[in-house]
């Protein structure tokens, strides 16, 4: 137990600030803990900022989690708000601080200091950037400022730069409010982490509830009225109305005043931290969005800022800095975002980025049910899992639909922390009854059609290589097997048709020179498609993973 005399200073508040502050005082009654942060709020729910400007949230006091005033009568925590850690001095360990209001200069002692200081959006130098009504959402005043702005009714088109995570919510309740809204994304999709495939089903659905998409570009400038206030963002390829613009582009970690105390940092650009939230200067720890953690998947430093690793950091350091024992290990990057009626999550490794850690993978993609299919309020969930070749071991999903996905991301997460294979999680005994799952909850047949990938069983192609294979012209058959209804009511443009009741009497209609590729509704008819045509002796044969569910390039119609 830390001696009373004990002095234990956190830079920054919010997640992983207050979270070791309120931790450290249960760990040990009597050490004096002091909070310095540069902001008004302290501790506050900055994901639930886009709802509260969507008014799905009413009342901003809501996501003021405690205030100052609380923190020391019923913790003993002292709190200077609007103060800035300016320097740390870590031979004297001082922490010379800034009182942003009148200027004031304080210097405090420590014994053990918390670096918390967070990330800061990143705002591009461009031409017109300092215009009014160009935001950015990082802070309880940003939400105040944009939501005034919205509740006045002067905002007709908002444009919101960034598809990531913040940008998408932001579309959502601005659109919930009767703004039109466009989305500018430099790279070519929308939610940069998860694979294109499956950030296309998310774009279709946005474009849906129309919402202006546009990729593969950037914004050069923004104009403004005579008021200077923007009017008008121009990218690249054209020119948008904006009465308001959303800077969502991204955030880099604050390393600032660490850097300049000579603390270490990492790879990541983060702080760089051992399993104990340590830096390399004795009795400093860096927690929260300003740190670098280690991805679980690949063991190397990673940087994901989320609210909750930022708790999970500010918990172990504090119990390290009040002379307990506790670890970090690491992070998946785990994430789930709503986007109107889809549900989109992702854990681990993406296709694209396990394959670009060296990994040989195998991946498929799988629409199921997210209950029994005749339990009233079934919908459908789309799951992609990448496993490695060599270990089978499982490497990430994604899952998107308008059915329950949280739970089988978490699922999946627990198996990625302790190394499962595709095959164990096909075992797993999960909860089952109509009103939650199918008896083979949706997760174990995904598995299932992996594990057969996995041991050669099937051979199945995802529907962006269909794509890429017609767009180099080559010579394939696409065979869609489903019914004479489904096919007129929408199919994949130049394919051929036999209904899978058919197939095995008429498979002579096919040419066994070329490479032939079954699809249907969600991939199982393709699956038993692909079997009747191996058995009849056809060598080059594959099955489109997801089939139509899984189809993002738009159908065509029988008139």
């Amino acid at each position: 137990m830390p001696n009373e005399s004990n002095h234990l200073v956190i830079i920054g508040g919010v997640a992983a600030g207050m979270k070791a502050a309120a931790k450290a005082r249960r760990e040990s009654p009597t050490i004096k803990i002091i909070v310095v942060t540069d902001e008004q709020y302290i501790s506050y729910a900055g994901c639930g900022m886009p709802y509260f400007i969507g008014d799905i949230i009413k009342d901003s006091k809501k996501l003021i989690v405690k205030e100052p005033s609380y923190l020391k009568n019923m913790h003993n925590i002292d709190v200077l708000t609007m103060h800035q850690a300016t320097a740390i001095d870590i031979k004297a360990k001082q922490v010379q601080v800034k009182n942003l209001e009148n200027g004031q200069a304080i210097v405090l002692n420590y014994d053990k200091l918390i670096i918390a200081t967070g990330a800061q959006p990143i705002i591009p130098p461009l031409p017109g950037i300092s215009l009014g009504n160009i935001f950015t959402l990082r802070t309880v005043n940003d939400a105040l400022k944009i939501k005034s702005l919205v509740d006045s009714g002067k905002v007709k088109n908002a444009v919101i730069v960034g598809g990531g995570l913040i940008g998408l919510e932001m579309a959502e309740n601005l659109v919930l409010r009767g703004i039109k809204v466009a989305v500018v994304e430099l790279l070519d999709q929308i939610l940069p982490p998860l694979d294109k495939d499956m950030a296309m089903l998310v774009q279709n659905h946005l474009t849906e509830k129309s919402v202006e998409i546009v990729t593969s570009d950037g914004v050069k400038s923004f104009e403004g009225n005579e008021g200077n206030c923007v009017t008008k963002v121009i990218t690249g390829k054209r020119q948008l109305p904006a009465d308001m613009v959303v800077l969502s582009i991204g955030i880099k970690p604050n390393i600032k005043l660490a850097q300049k105390a000579g603390i270490e940092i990492g790879a990541t650009r983060a702080i760089k931290v051992n399993e104990r939230m340590e830096t390399n200067v004795l009795d400093i720890y860096a927690v929260g969005d300003c740190a670098e953690s280690i991805h679980l998947v690949t063991g190397k430093p990673a940087w994901i800022a989320l609210g909750s690793t930022a708790a999970k950091m500010g918990r172990v350091a504090a119990i390290n800095a009040t002379g307990g024992i506790d670890t970090f290990k690491g992070v998946l990057g785990t994430l789930i975002v709503k986007v109107f009626e889809l549900n989109v999550g992702k854990v681990g490794l993406s296709e694209r980025e396990a394959v670009k850690e060296g990994f040989k993978i195998e991946s498929t993609i799988v629409p199921a049910g997210d209950m029994a299919h005749y339990y009233p309020g079934t919908r459908d969930i789309i799951i992609k899992l990448i496993a490695d070749v060599t270990t089978r071991r499982l490497l990430g999903a994604e899952i998107v639909g308008e059915g329950v996905v949280d739970k089988r991301i978490d699922i999946i997460a627990t198996a990625l922390t302790f190394g499962a294979t595709v095959d164990q999680i096909s075992k797993l005994d999960l909860a089952y009854a109509p009103p939650y799952a199918m008896a083979m909850d949706a997760l174990i047949i995904a598995a299932n059609v992996l594990n057969n990938k996995l041991l050669g069983k099937t051979i199945g192609i995802l529907p962006q290589k269909v794509v890429g294979k017609r767009d180099r012209v080559e010579d394939f058959i696409l065979l869609d097997v489903r019914t004479e209804i489904e096919y007129k009511a929408g199919h994949i443009k130049g394919c051929q048709h036999i209904p899978l009741d058919k197939l095995a009497s008429r498979a002579n209609e096919l040419d066994r020179s070329k490479e032939i590729i079954t699809y249907c509704r969600a991939g199982l008819r393709a699956a038993q498609a692909y079997r009747i045509l191996k058995n009849a002796g056809f060598n080059n044969v594959k099955y489109m993973d997801g089939g139509i569910l899984a189809w993002t390039y738009g159908l065509e119609k029988n008139v």
